[in-house]
């Protein structure tokens, strides 16, 4: 059984949690033992050099050590703990009878001469014998006129066990604070682990509506991080993949609507003519030959722009004067637009215009512009086909004075098959792939192309192509 995102989220936040726990508990460890090794030592040292002059004092009256033992047990009461300062409250015994010294009883006092042995052991274990290098480094010198006369030790008793309770209790607040992390993060863990698992969820959901072809699943965003951006780029896919679903059943429908009307005059014609309905005259074969050539321009209409579409449309680049190109498909369409009344003109640079084009197709590119631009115009209407050279390239336009577009049109001409005018016949309008591949064509070459209209003014194709 695969183990879910929120669980691995929640666990690894846990170990996470449980290794920064362990760490800083051997850390806090370490430095509290140290610490209070430190402090022990420092609290000994410094009560044996607050008892150091008592004993130089000692020294000095007797010249020996001799019967230091009665004094330091059943001497004068000196309240040494009072030079030392603020501290931790010790006991004391007042009577002689104790072997230990009598002002610290939980600690332990040597005193070596100046030849290294001991004279006085508060635990009775080391008298008479001779001090141990270790020892000697902890043991704080006693001087009288600058000369080395012993050397004095204050040890505490039980100091491993002293230790041993300090970090007992040092554990057991580390255990609580431990505990109460652990219940915070595992709290943490789950409100976070559901946090980023429930938007993962639902792309999976609408995932599987996607792929059971319901293309209008959608997720909500509700945050702007990488989750977000990924819920964004979903929905856009999903939106992309329904606009392209919807476009292709229309281009189906579109074409079936196309190809429909040529194979329906082509097979009237025919049936006719074979019942006798119709003589096998050449204008009737003529008719129906005329269908066949419209049928097979939307054939080859729609194989060039489906090659365009997927970038595998050859072509032949060369570098090539856009102005004169230009003129030249400006050339043939002037009969036609004579024919119609129509004033066609041509603002063309007087130097070259060179760019690296494939001439056959781009020449295909304008032409498609005029018929366009000539199919909508009326007689006394113009058409200007200007070419200009730019920054980056050069810049062809296709502009008439015809009855224009509506804004809410503009947004859908380069669509195949579209058609600003609905009324007009197919014959007369064309298959409305002319745009779409002049979109194409410009667009492999590199460039863009775009249309500047309004209703009742006239329309502007334009169209850019780099150097």
């Amino acid at each position: 059984m695969r183990a879910s995102l929120f669980f691995k989220f929640t666990l690894a936040f846990i170990l996470v949690v449980l290794a920064g726990i362990s760490l800083m508990a051997f850390l806090a460890n370490r430095s509290a033992t140290g610490g209070l090794s430190l402090y022990v030592d420092r609290g000994s040292e410094l009560w044996a050099h607050r008892l150091a002059p008592v004993l130089v004092a000692y020294y000095s009256r007797q010249q020996s050590w001799a019967g230091i033992d009665q004094f330091l047990t059943q001497g004068p009461r000196v309240d040494v703990r009072r030079r030392v300062g603020q501290g931790p409250r010790r006991r004391t015994l007042d009577g002689p009878s104790d072997k230990r010294l009598w002002w610290l009883a939980d600690h332990r006092l040597i005193l070596g001469d100046s030849q290294n042995r001991v004279v006085f052991d508060s635990d009775s274990q080391m008298t008479g014998q001779d001090l141990g290098n270790d020892m000697r480094v902890s043991m704080v010198p006693l001087l009288l006129d600058d000369q080395r006369i012993g050397s004095l030790l204050i040890a505490q008793f039980d100091e491993g066990l002293l230790e041993q309770q300090f970090l007992d209790r040092v554990n057991q607040g580390l255990a609580l604070a431990a505990l109460g992390t652990i219940v915070i993060a595992l709290v943490a863990a789950v409100l976070l682990s559901r946090q980023l698992t429930s938007p993962i969820r639902r792309l999976t959901a609408a995932a599987q509506g996607i792929a059971a072809g319901r293309l209008d699943q959608r997720v909500s965003v509700s945050s702007r991080d990488e989750v977000g951006q990924l819920a964004d780029s979903f929905n856009e896919m999903a939106g992309k993949l329904q606009l392209g679903e919807t476009q292709r059943r229309r281009m189906l429908a579109d074409i079936a609507h196309e190809l429909r009307n040529p194979l329906s005059a082509i097979q009237g014609n025919l049936e006719g003519m074979l019942d006798g309905v119709l003589p096998l005259k050449p204008a009737q074969v003529a008719t129906a030959y005329d269908q066949t050539l419209i049928l097979s321009r939307l054939v080859e209409d729609l194989r060039l722009l489906s090659l365009a579409e997927a970038r595998q449309l050859h072509l032949e680049k060369s570098e090539t004067d856009v102005g004169l190109l230009v003129q030249s498909v400006v050339d043939n369409f002037r009969p036609l637009a004579q024919e119609r009344g129509v004033d066609l003109r041509t603002q063309v640079p007087a130097v070259p215009t060179m760019a690296a084009v494939d001439p056959q197709r781009i020449s295909q590119v304008v032409a498609n512009l005029l018929s366009n631009a000539l199919r909508y115009v009326a007689g006394g209407d113009s058409v200007t086909v200007a070419v200009r050279r730019t920054d980056t390239g050069s810049e062809v336009s296709v502009s008439d004075s015809g009855p224009g577009i509506d804004e809410d049109e503009l947004p859908h001409v380069f669509e195949r098959f579209y058609r600003v005018e609905k009324s007009r016949s197919r014959s007369a309008g064309g298959s409305g792939l002319g745009l779409a591949i002049a979109k194409e064509l410009v667009e492999i070459h590199g460039g863009r192309i775009w249309v500047e209209s309004q209703a009742g003014k006239g329309s502007k194709f334009t169209f850019a192509i780099p150097s």
